[in-house]
């Protein structure tokens, strides 16, 4: 971290330059915002926070960090729950939520072209008025959060059932490597006006994805969207046996008939829900398990048939668990309240979660064999339990049943005496428990890579040293990640 000196106001004003000095700052009082997130990892204050507007100005600010070693971390709302963009050691927070443009949607290749300052919020709405017969996806996540930082990060959305994790959706980027020259990947890299795909060519674009911003800073990207059928619908199960719950998930998701399978704790729901915090409990006589599904068809019959699948495999579960229910989700709305019916209105609001302070997570990507996912469930809620905290289990099938987003959304309160540190040492045991069952943290925290390092193959570690060291030789960029102190 630098200090106060003739250096530091020195750089203050070369960025100033850059960027415009309204867009510069090192008052203390702003650098604050910048040191912290929402999670339980602790705070650190950058010594600079810069807001370029365009791909020049970025260019010009990675070659004066590089030049001088400062330490780079790329930014747009903070909203990650993983403590991804606090400035481990120090340095020059880059926020680019100026660069909030939708620079293109091509409704014949079907994808959008963003900058990285878009939020679902923008996509929603320009969806909504411009192309009503196409849809991108939504996370479990606020409207303000970036569309672009969900992509680049591996995370999921409300699609994820059909498509994957949201990298998998990428036809190909823009981006500003740290000595500041710009590079191009996918078919962009031969026709400025086509971002169709990232075949045939030798592919690069993993030199970005999951890499917490430690190989550049992506200024656009390429991302696939779909047709809105004209048919939608919404069903809710609530049930008790998780072994036939989470067997009915399965069948359903390799049916390939739905657009999603949200399976929660009926915790979860209460969180969303707005029930105050620590009391968002599983109470006797209550359901165990809420699952929502999403499904689409282009005809009635569709709807129909498909309909039909959903109905008679519940009624398999139904013959385990007798107790387990099945209705519309308008139904659904009517006894949990309005705010329920977000589920169907994504991008949400997720108030219940965000209200005390903290929040945090281990989120994993996992093998769907069904022993390994009832085990881990066991396995989290009895740490959960030791630790006194609220069992929000919050789960996806991605790619069709190829793989599962297993993960524990906790909520928590930071004024409270030793809760922080508390919940810091809940999620080190769920994360060493559940690695321990195959499970991979996606936007994985800096404090779990080492365990990771220390048990991957060795010339996978070799390799990711060896391409961080060619692009990033001077380390600047968000240092303290992956290993790199």
């Amino acid at each position: 971290m630098l200090q106060q000196t003739e250096d530091h106001d020195q750089i203050s004003e070369k960025l100033g330059k850059i960027v415009g000095k309204e867009f510069i700052s090192n008052h203390p009082e702003e650098l604050l915002i910048y040191s912290y997130d929402m999670t339980e990892h602790p705070p650190n204050n950058p010594d600079y926070v810069v807001m370029p507007k365009n791909v020049e100005e970025i260019q010009e600010i990675l070659k004066l960090a590089n030049k001088n070693k400062i330490p780079v971390v790329p930014f747009v709302t903070g909203s990650n729950i993983g403590g991804l963009t606090i400035p481990l050691k120090g340095g020059l927070i880059v926020d680019l939520k100026r660069m909030d443009r939708i620079l293109h949607v091509n409704t014949e290749d079907m994808y959008m072209v963003i900058e990285p300052g878009v939020t679902f919020g923008h996509v929603y709405k320009c969806f909504k008025n411009d192309y009503p017969h196409f849809r991108y996806c939504y996370p479990f996540a606020p409207p303000f959060a970036s569309v672009m930082a969900n992509a680049l990060l591996g995370g999921l959305n409300n699609l994820s059932l059909k498509y994957g994790c949201m990298s998998e959706v990428i036809n190909g980027i823009e981006a500003v490597l740290p000595n500041g020259e710009v590079v191009k990947i996918g078919t962009c890299m031969c026709w400025d006006d086509q971002w169709w795909g990232r075949v045939p060519m030798p592919d690069l674009l993993g030199l970005f994805t999951s890499w917490q911003g430690m190989t550049g800073i992506v200024t656009k990207i390429a991302l696939q969207i779909w047709p809105r059928k004209p048919i939608r619908d919404y069903k809710f199960i609530v049930s008790n046996d998780l072994v036939a719950t989470y067997k009915l998930v399965k069948k359903l998701a390799t049916a390939d008939i739905m657009n999603d399978i949200l399976l929660t704790s009926i915790e979860t729901i209460k969180m969303v829900l707005g029930v105050p915090l620590g009391q968002a409990v599983h109470l006797e006589g209550e359901p165990r398990w809420a699952t929502i599904l999403d499904f689409s068809a282009n005809t009635q019959k569709e709807y129909e048939a498909k309909a039909d699948i959903i109905e008679n495999l519940f009624k398999e579960l139904k013959s385990v668990d007798p107790k387990a229910a099945y209705s519309s989700i308008d139904n659904a709305v009517k006894l949990f309240g309005e705010k329920f019916d977000a589920f169907q209105k994504m991008p949400m609001t997720i108030g219940g979660m965000l209200e005390y302070g903290g929040l945090t997570w281990v989120g994993t990507y996992m093998t769907s064999n069904p022993d390994t996912v009832v085990k881990g469930v066991h396995t989290a809620f009895e740490l959960i339990e030791k630790y006194n905290f609220e069992k929000c289990l919050y789960t996806r099938m991605m790619k069709g049943g190829h793989y599962y987003a297993f993960r524990f959304l906790l909520r928590f309160s930071k004024e409270k005496d030793g809760e922080t540190e508390r919940m810091r040492q809940l999620n080190q045991e769920l994360f060493e428990s559940l690695f321990e069952l195959g499970a991979f943290p996606y936007k994985t925290p800096a404090e779990f890579t080492d365990k990771i390092l220390a048990r991957c193959d060795k010339n996978w570690a070799k390799l990711l040293k060896t391409v961080k060291t060619a692009i990033d030789p001077n380390m600047i960029m968000n240092p303290g990640r992956w290993g790199f102190k």
